[in-house]
């Protein structure tokens, strides 16, 4: 079952930074900071929206006008709530694998159900499910499958690394994919599709891997305490060392780090994923209360999209690049534990905001 909702971004009020007139559709993220501000009994000078020690939030002179829609969706198998994996995109559908075993599929155009394709799929009851070498892999009672072209499923006879975990990235050489303890750490791990080794570096808790022209981005963010998130290139993963399989000391997890460059590292604020679009990178970010797409430059953190003006959480989300399409799984712990209760889909200006079985309060 589905629902559509619409989100408001209340009155337009026209505000101005000096004589400069401020994007209409800020004005919700502005009262919200402004109240931040009356309570610290200070001034909101925008554009300005906080300025700490260490980064400043900005609004941009105009917003990307992204146009958002939210949508609930139901298990039309059971009443469990959540979907038991992560949810991926194949063949232009969403697929989320739902208790007993089962996959719903929603094409990406119209989220409506795709009933053929879960024919084709609901064969067997799977455990897990991800995305290979686009090919759709499921793990069935102890035994991992594989979709072939002629729609029937078939044994899959390479490596899966991941365990049950979500894959993080893929490219022609690496399967990329995480361990997360919170605040007691974690790993991410690079898995060598030829030699079948695997090399690991410290990170707490790493929730989007990129491919740039330097080498591989780790972005990682934890939400302990005030919150923190850090972004590490790692020029070539070979040069990390190799998972013996076992916990690593404290020091080797500290050497571990030496191999990569770290291009931030910020206290207070959170960054749960992002999109790369007309030859930028925006991030998901997280500061107080309030989640907003944002670029970064230094210091400076400019918003670029309110989104829903609201205070969109998670614990350990994963982004996906699927060809220019991307897709934030967002898993929250107070609602589902581990399990994803939301995903956000970005499809060139058109961003959906999927709640799985209700609507997600949040404020």
């Amino acid at each position: 079952m589905l629902a559509a909702f619409s989100s408001g971004f209340g009155q337009k009020i026209q505000r101005f930074a000096g004589n400069k007139p401020i994007d209409t559709t800020f004005n919700q993220l502005i009262s919200h900071f402004d109240e931040l501000h009356s309570y610290r009994k200070d001034t909101l000078r925008l554009p300005n929206l906080l300025v700490t020690e260490k980064y400043k939030v900005v609004l941009a002179d105009t917003a990307l006008h992204l146009t958002k829609q939210r949508r609930v969706v139901t298990n039309p198998f059971s009443a469990d709530k959540y979907p038991i994996s992560y949810s991926i995109l194949y063949r232009n559908n969403l697929i989320s694998l739902f208790s007993p075993g089962y996959f719903a599929c929603f094409t990406i155009d119209d989220w409506q159900r795709n009933l053929a394709l879960e024919k084709t799929l609901n064969t067997k009851r799977f455990k897990r499910h991800w995305l290979v070498d686009g090919q759709l892999i499921g793990l069935a009672a102890g035994q991992y499958w594989q979709l072939t072209t002629d729609n029937r499923w078939r044994p899959y006879k390479k490596s899966i690394p991941f365990g049950e975990r979500p894959k993080l990235f893929e490219d022609a050489t690496y399967l990329v994919y995480n361990e997360c303890n919170g605040e007691f750490g974690g790993r991410v791990f690079f898995f060598d599709k030829q030699t079948k080794k695997t090399y690991w570096m410290e990170s707490t808790c790493a929730v989007w891997v990129r491919r740039s022209s330097a080498g591989y981005e780790v972005m990682s963010s934890l939400g302990h305490g005030m919150g923190s998130a850090d972004k590490q290139l790692i020029g070539d993963p070979h040069s990390l060392p190799a998972w013996a399989g076992k916990p690593a000391s404290r020091v080797a997890a500290t050497n571990s780090l030496s191999k990569s460059t770290t291009l931030f590292d910020l206290y207070g604020v959170q960054l749960f994923g992002g999109v790369a679009r007309d030859q930028q990178i925006f991030y998901l970010a997280h500061i107080l209360d309030r989640t907003c797409l944002v670029s970064l430059l230094g210091s400076t953190f400019t918003v670029v999209d309110a989104l829903f003006n609201d205070g969109l959480y998670t614990h350990q989300p994963a982004t996906t690049n699927y060809d220019g399409i991307y897709v934030i799984n967002l898993d929250f712990y107070g609602i589902g534990r581990y399990r994803e209760v939301s995903l956000l889909v970005l499809k060139n200006d058109k961003l959906t905001l999927l709640d799985w079985h209700e609507l997600h309060p949040r404020f």
